[in-house]
Formats: C-alpha cells, sequence, structure tokens
C-alpha cells in the first residue's frame, strides 16, 4: 500500500509524550482531538489491518450488530450527543502534526506508510458507522445539516512489537460490561427462559458479543415501563428511566436479588415476548401516522420515519416486517401507555384490541410534542406530558370497551 497522509481541520489540538520510554523510538506520544463528523477524512477503512476486530456487515454491506445499531442511531437522530457517547478513534501514524491557526484551530495530517505498523487500531466499527451514515446524508442532500464531532486519539512512535498489546487492550477494555456480568451470574435466566420457542428468542443479546441486535438492556426498560409498583397510575410516567438504561439493570438486579416478599418482575417476565412483540406492532401502526417526522427538521427526507431506507424492515418478535423507523423518544410514550391494560390479577384485555382504537391519537400527542414544543426525538421521550396524554387515551379506551 501506498504511504498516505491524510488532513483535516480540528478546533483545537492537544499532544502529551508518554511519562517514561515506551519504545526503541524513546517516548511515544498521543494527540487526541475532536473532528466534525463532516471533516473525518475518506480512506481510513483502508487502513485496519493493526485492527483485530474488523467490521461486519450484511449483504447490502451495512453494519451488522447491537453496538453497531446504537451508534447508527446516534448519528442519525442526535449526532451533537456522539462524541460523549463514544470513545472514539484510535490511529497508529508514522507522524502526526498540527498547523495552528487563530484562536486553537488548525489542519491536523497524519502520515501513514505501513499497513502492518499505521492505521485503525480501535474504533473501526465507529468510523465504518459514521461513513455509512455520512453517505446516506450525502445521498439524500442533507449532509451540509448533519452536526457532531467524534474524539481522535493519535499514538506515534509505538514499536511493532508493541503492536498486537495495543490492539488487544484496546479492544478490549469494555468487554466486561455490566449485562455481561450479571449474564454469568445468571439474573437473565428467567427472561432466557420466557422467550425460549418464541418467534425472537435469539434475537436478544445477553452480554456483550452476543449475535442478537436486540440489547438485553432494551428488554429491561420495556419490562420496567409496566412496572407498576414503580409506575401504578397516571401521577408517576416512565419518562424518568429513559436515557437510564444502568439504572434500569440496578433496578433489576435489585429486584431479582430480594429474598423476602414477592418480586416485582416476577409477574412481568413471562409476559417478555408479549411486551416485545407490542413495541413492534406500535411501532408499525404509528410509523403509518408519523411516517414524515424526521430526526432534523432542517434535513430533506431520508431520515423520515417512513423514508426508504426505515421502510419494510424485518420485525425480530412479531410476524411480518415493521412499516416505519420510529425513534425511542417517540415509541416509549405509546409503549408505557399500555401499562394501563394490566392489573394485578392479569392482562385484563388483550393489547390487539386496544391499539387500533388508540395508535393515531397516541401518534398526535408525541407528534404535537416533537413540533410545537420544538424538540428532538429523544427530548420527547423525557417529557412527563407525552407520557400522561398517551396513558390517558389508552385508559380511556378501556372504560369505553367495559
Amino acid at each position: 500500500m501506498k504511504p498516505s497522509i491524510v488532513s483535516f481541520s480540528v478546533p483545537e489540538f492537544r499532544s502529551l509524550p508518554f511519562p517514561i520510554e515506551t519504545s526503541s523510538k524513546g517516548r511515544a506520544k498521543i494527540a487526541t482531538c475532536f473532528v466534525s463528523l463532516r471533516d473525518l477524512p475518506e480512506g481510513l477503512d483502508s487502513w485496519m489491518e493493526v485492527n483485530p476486530r474488523m467490521p461486519k456487515k450484511n449483504k447490502s454491506n451495512l453494519l451488522t450488530g447491537k453496538v453497531a445499531n446504537a451508534m447508527i442511531e446516534t448519528l442519525q437522530d442526535e449526532p451533537e450527543k456522539f462524541a460523549l457517547k463514544n470513545q472514539g478513534i484510535y490511529i497508529l501514524a508514522r507522524r502526526v502534526e498540527h498547523d495552528r491557526g487563530q484562536g486553537g484551530r488548525g489542519q491536523v495530517s497524519i502520515e501513514l506508510d505501513n499497513p502492518n505498523l499505521h492505521g485503525v487500531v480501535n474504533g473501526g466499527h465507529t468510523y465504518t458507522a459514521i461513513m455509512q451514515v455520512r453517505n446516506e446524508k450525502i445521498e439524500s442532500g442533507e449532509f451540509d445539516d448533519w452536526t457532531g464531532y467524534v474524539r481522535l486519539h493519535i499514538l506515534e512512535g509505538i514499536d511493532e512489537d508493541e503492536i498486537d498489546e495495543i490492539a488487544e487492550g484496546l479492544n478490549r477494555s469494555l468487554q466486561v460490561d455490566d449485562p455481561s456480568l450479571e449474564n454469568l451470574r445468571g439474573t437473565f435466566d428467567a427472561i432466557k427462559a420466557a422467550m425460549k420457542g418464541k418467534k425472537g428468542e435469539n434475537q436478544i443479546a445477553f452480554a456483550q458479543g452476543d449475535p442478537g441486535e436486540f440489547d438485553i438492556l432494551q428488554v429491561l426498560t420495556y419490562l420496567t415501563m409496566f412496572n407498576l409498583d414503580q409506575f401504578p397510575d397516571r401521577k408517576s410516567f416512565p419518562n424518568k428511566i429513559f436515557g437510564h438504561p444502568k439504572g434500569v439493570l440496578e433496578s433489576f438486579v435489585k429486584d431479582m436479588e430480594e429474598e423476602k416478599g414477592p418480586r416485582t418482575f416476577e409477574a412481568l417476565i413471562p409476559h417478555t415476548h408479549e411486551i416485545l412483540r407490542l413495541a413492534e406492532e406500535i411501532e408499525n401502526a404509528a410509523a403509518q401516522h408519523l411516517g414524515r417526522l424526521k430526526s432534523d427538521k432542517k434535513s430533506k427526507g431520508e431520515n423520515r420515519v417512513r423514508s426508504g431506507k426505515n421502510k419494510n424492515r424485518s420485525a425480530l418478535f412479531k410476524e411480518g416486517t415493521i412499516g416505519g423507523r420510529l425513534p425511542h423518544g417517540l415509541l416509549y410514550p405509546m409503549l408505557g401507555a399500555f401499562r394501563a391494560n394490566l392489573s394485578p390479577e392479569a392482562w385484563k384485555k388483550a393489547w390487539a384490541e386496544v391499539l387500533p382504537k388508540v395508535v393515531e391519537e397516541m401518534a398526535g400527542i408525541v407528534q404535537t410534542e416533537y413540533k410545537e414544543q420544538n424538540l428532538n426525538f429523544a427530548d420527547v421521550g423525557k417529557k412527563e406530558s407525552a407520557y400522561r396524554g398517551c396513558y390517558g387515551v389508552v385508559q380511556m379506551a378501556l372504560t369505553d370497551s367495559q
């Protein structure tokens, strides 16, 4: 491969040498900066031989897996928060230079000349996800309105015999996460038993590295929405758990470890598949009414709920397909509303009887919050008023059918 020099502009740049000599070249150094998603240089996907975890793609040449899907969702819906949620991209370089301009802004140049020594050593999935969404934005004419940054960590002066250990260490830094540890302890065994033999049982990723597309933390969030001990009526709503998966996990673990008295989730876990299926049914039905909404109000439309790339997605838990991609901020208030359909004894009415009666009105509620309050999708998911309105609609429908 021919040597390559990639350049890009940055708002700030910092470089530090390691405190001790780390290689035959003396003290290696690490530079760090934030680069705009629009300015991230192309061609780095050709410099990934130093990375032990190459991004996996499907037949359509798109990234697959729960982590990749989560990154893509953030890049589409909340790109301004991407740098906060993502560790960034680590690059081994022969040389890195910064041409400082006024106010700290300047031009960074990275020299790569040996694919066995230089390139993206960690963050290949991050880079690929950014480029995938970038291409979609260019094709749809939304590129100029795309905001957000990604962090780059550039290492210079690393010996060849150190690269394997560095790559392994970086790629394993988050491998033992909290859900993975709980999975080893057997905390999710009851959920696995409840899903056994049902559509989508193999789609749930219970630990990091599992092939399933649906994160166990998402499953726990859905179950928590139906927790009548935590959200018994229209005075308390699941908007409190939006964006707090760690708190959801801690609450679930504490409940499952309870030795005295009934466990709240014991009554919910047998309904896991029903709740997962209900979420997809709501998403499918509501997409018909929210199809023109898009995550970026300034963009032209390829990120619409029912854009060409979002329609007719294969369902994981229900039969058939889903007619749109509904962001969590719009889905959660509608899904959480169906806890009104529960009683301490059992599920009083099949959701299938209720959903057709209420979906249009609930869709109107979340759409009003989104448009009139000038919110983004994630902000709708945090608004108590969206949950209160949807809950009232379901409760009224149940009362009218009695």
